[in-house]
C-alpha cells in the first residue's frame, strides 16, 4: 500500500506541475516561458526523486532503481518537461560552445533551484496526509545527510560520476544516437547504485541543494555543500565537454554551428537578392516615368 501512495505522490506532483505549466504558457510572454518551464520541470523531477528515495529506503531498493531508470528514460526521450533540462550542469554545454547568453543561463539556474526548493513543502504535505507506513517512517526519521564520506573523497566522487555520465552522452550521440536516452539513463542508474553510499551521487546541484542540504537532519556546512555538490559536478561536466572538444570531435555541435552559419548566409543572400530586386524595380519605374 505504501508503494501505491508513493506512485500517487509522483503522479500528483507531475499533474499539478502540468496544470501550472498550461496556465503559465497562456499567461506569460513567450520569451519568459523557458524560465517557468525550468522551474516547473525541476519541481516535478524533485518530487519524483523524493518519492523514489522513500521507496528505496523503506520499501525495495531494486524497485527504486527501476523507477529511477523509467523516470530518466522518459525525461531523456523528451516525453516530459518540454525540453527543460532541470539541471544546472545541462546548461554548461551551450555556454562553452557559445550558444547561449550567460545571464540567460544563470536566470534558468536560479529558477531550477527555486523549483527544487518548492518541491519539499509540497511533498512533505503529502507525506503528512497519507496513511502509509513508509511515509510515516520517512517523516519520523527525517532526511539524512548524504555526505557520509570525507570532503575530498565526496568531491572526487561527484566529479567522476558527472564526468562519466556526460561522457556517455557525448559518446552515444553518433551512430548510437537512437539509444542515447536509454544509455544515459542506464549509466546514471548504475553510478547511483555503485556510489550511493558516498555522496548520493546527485550529479545535479539543484536537486542536491533541496534534498541534501536545506532539509537534512544534520545541517552541512554551506561551503562543504557548495564544494561537493556544486563545484564537483560543474568541474566533471566541463572536463567531459573539454574531452569531447579535443578528442571526440563534436560533430553534432560543429554541424549545428555550420547549419546555423549556412542559414545566416542563406538568409543574408536572400535579403540582398530581394533588395537588388526592389532597387531594380524602382529604377525601372523611374525610367518609365521619365520616358512617359
Amino acid at each position: 500500500m505504501g508503494f501505491l501512495w508513493s506512485l500517487a505522490a509522483i503522479f500528483a506532483g507531475y499533474f499539478i506541475g502540468e496544470i501550472v505549466r498550461l496556465a503559465l504558457r497562456r499567461v506569460l510572454p513567450e520569451v519568459y516561458y523557458p524560465y517557468a518551464n525550468e522551474l516547473i520541470s525541476t519541481f516535478q523531477l524533485s518530487v519524483c526523486v523524493f518519492e523514489i528515495s522513500v521507496i528505496g529506503r523503506f520499501y525495495n531498493p531494486w524497485i527504486a532503481l527501476w523507477c529511477s531508470f523509467v523516470l530518466l528514460s522518459v525525461k531523456n526521450l523528451g516525453f516530459v518537461f518540454e525540453g527543460a533540462l532541470a539541471n544546472p550542469c545541462g546548461l554548461l554545454e551551450d555556454l562553452v560552445y557559445d550558444q547561449g547568453w550567460l545571464t540567460d543561463n544563470l536566470a534558468k539556474i536560479v529558477f531550477q533551484v527555486l523549483g527544487a526548493l518548492l518541491s519539499f513543502p509540497f511533498i512533505q504535505m503529502l507525506w503528512l496526509s497519507t496513511w502509509s507506513e513508509l511515509h510515516y517512517q520517512q517523516v519520523k526519521k527525517g532526511l539524512r545527510s548524504t555526505l557520509d564520506v570525507s570532503l575530498l573523497y565526496g568531491f572526487s566522487i561527484e566529479i567522476l560520476a558527472t564526468f562519466v555520465s556526460t561522457t556517455s552522452d557525448f559518446l552515444s550521440r553518433g551512430t548510437l544516437r537512437r539509444f542515447n536516452p536509454v544509455i544515459r539513463s542506464v549509466v546514471c542508474v548504475l553510478l547511483s547504485f555503485f556510489l550511493s553510499e558516498t555522496t548520493g551521487t546527485w550529479m545535479n546541484p539543484a536537486l542536491a541543494t533541496a534534498q541534501t542540504f536545506v532539509y537534512c537532519s544534520r545541517k552541512e556546512v554551506i561551503t562543504e555543500h557548495l564544494f561537493v555538490f556544486w563545484l564537483g559536478p560543474i568541474i566533471g561536466t566541463l572536463a567531459a565537454i573539454e574531452m569531447n572538444t579535443l578528442f571526440l570531435k563534436p560533430s553534432v555541435n560543429t554541424q549545428r554551428t555550420k547549419n546555423s552559419l549556412a542559414k545566416k548566409i542563406k538568409q543574408s543572400s536572400a535579403k540582398n537578392h530581394r533588395n537588388r530586386a526592389v532597387n531594380s524595380n524602382s529604377e525601372q519605374k523611374e525610367r518609365l516615368a521619365k520616358n512617359a
